[in-house]
């Protein structure tokens, strides 16, 4: 029987086809478990996005091997063969086998080259359809010129998953420059250096003009390997204030949090522990009626600042809380102590939850308004561009998260993370579908926090246990053996 049923987003792009799509499915007969499993649950899955499809979305399931023409067809699609292991007459050998999917519609082709587990099936498909169909793909700017991580390298990983769906770009800034015309959602994320004047109006603008931006940014830049924490110098209060948000010169500390390794010298070995490290807060504490976190259940940051929100209320913008520590938290002020060594006294961690995620939305008015353009740069000879301040939108849309460490290839801890910087930026480009089937993916659980008394008796119990239990094998051992000379 079926266990699978789609969600209303993927019916809805379906049912809404213009043209007709079709599937290629070039999967290999007799493929040996678990690979045979996926072909089944595909087929009832492209069964019901058929049904849905009112006659426009078709598919085909197709066996490369059986003929040459069909196999160099697969590979034009960039579908290549794979090598499984097989049990064929009580030893395992190695067959060559096809699991790909093509997508036809107009004249475009979209594949997934290989469908290895059916986790996330139906996002990929329907990101593919959504992708295929669409007459342009939006576009994605991340924010360069500032010492942020670089896009292509740092943050390959999100930006290769934005280009799924998106048109992804990078947008320098440098004077007399503004944010593309076509550049719908920009990604500010960890900016090391601080945001000139003719940068922070360009951003200003594009947010006027409609454009939605997310700012993941810390005020304190730690360098975990030498041990070292400095405040960022970067002179943006006044003007984030003006969209309702100051991100907070200080480091959230929580006592649900991640762990590091440690290396210790005693004599002479150097030994590895792995310490709880309060630093690394393992975030639980979502928003439960916003799209964007709803169905989030963890997410690990990465020395997070915490975010203010009083300009909201003055200047009417709408500012929803997304994330925020757990209640046995505490901040870190003024000079840094990063070690990872320190006692950790849970006496002090009594602040409560602090802010590290929020949407501020609605109506926003523009920080230059009746104020002069910025001036070019010193030393710069070029004329002030000719521009008409946008003084105010109606329509604005800003994710501010205290920290840009965690979308970054070394900190990305699969999915979690992953998932939680693509629901942002599909919020912005308000394209909540995606969300949806996304999120309905099962993601990390976290454990339950467990008491010290519990964690002393597991601790003692695991180093105690196993004597005793070689203790009392070894006595039930020697009382059947005595039962049993008795019995002679």
């Amino acid at each position: 029987g079926k266990v699978y049923t789609l969600s209303n987003a993927s019916k809805n792009i379906v049912r809404n086809l213009d043209d007709k799509l079709v599937v290629k499915a070039y999967f290999s007969e007799d493929l040996p478990p678990p690979y045979n499993q996926n072909s089944r649950y595909l087929k009832d899955q492209l069964d019901e996005y058929k049904a849905y499809g009112g006659g426009r979305f078709q598919y085909e399931f197709i066996d490369p091997g059986s003929e040459e023409t069909l196999e160099r067809e697969a590979q034009s699609f960039r579908i290549p063969p794979v090598q499984v292991n097989v049990m064929e007459k009580d030893k395992v050998e190695l067959k060559k086998v096809y699991m790909g999917l093509v997508f036809l519609y107009e004249d475009k082709n979209e594949t997934i080259p290989l469908v290895q587990s059916t986790g996330g099936l139906e996002y990929d498909i329907t990101s593919i359809i959504k992708k295929i169909t669409a007459p342009k793909l939006r576009k994605v700017g991340f924010l360069t010129g500032h010492g942020e991580p670089d896009p292509m390298s740092q943050l390959r990983t999100v930006y290769s998953t934005l280009e799924k769906n998106y048109e992804v770009t990078t947008v320098s800034l440098s004077y007399p420059n503004l944010v593309p015309d076509d550049v719908e959602v920009l990604l500010i994320i960890s900016p090391e250096e601080d945001i000139p004047e003719w940068d922070q109006f360009a951003i200003d603008q594009f947010l006027m003009r409609g454009g939605k931006a997310a700012f993941l940014l810390g005020k304190v830049a730690a360098d975990i390997s030498n041990v070292q924490a400095r405040k960022r110098e970067m002179r943006i209060d006044e003007w984030t204030k003006n969209y309702g948000f100051r991100v907070n010169d200080n480091l959230v500390m929580d006592l649900r949090n991640g762990m590091i390794n440690v290396q210790e010298r005693r004599g002479f070995f150097t030994i590895t522990n792995m310490v709880n490290y309060p630093f690394f807060p393992e975030i639980t504490n979502f928003n439960p009626t916003h799209p964007m976190v709803k169905d989030l259940e963890s997410v690990g940051f990465f020395f997070v600042s915490s975010i203010d929100t009083s300009g909201c209320a003055t200047r009417g913008i709408e500012c929803e809380a997304i994330a925020s520590s757990s209640e046995k938290s505490r901040v870190m002020m003024g000079r840094f102590d990063i070690n990872p060594m320190q006692q950790i006294n849970p006496a002090q961690y009594t602040s409560g939850p602090q802010l590290v995620a929020a949407t501020f939305t609605g109506k926003f008015k523009s920080y230059w308004k009746d104020k002069e353009i910025p001036e070019p740069p010193e030393g710069g000879e070029e004329e002030p561009p000719v521009i008409d301040i946008l003084g105010e939108t109606e329509d604005a849309r800003i994710v501010v998260i205290g920290e840009g460490n965690f979308p970054q290839d070394p900190y990305l801890a699969g999915a979690p993370g992953l998932n939680f910087v693509l629901n942002i930026v599909d919020w912005l480009a308000q394209d909540e579908d995606l969300i949806q089937i996304r999120t309905r993916e099962v993601t990390t659980r976290p454990l339950t926090e467990v008491s010290t008394g519990t964690k002393r008796f597991v601790k003692y119990a695991n180093i105690i246990g196993p004597p005793i239990l070689v203790i009392l094998l070894g006595i039930a051992r020697w009382m059947i053996r005595r039962g049993r000379k008795q019995e002679w």
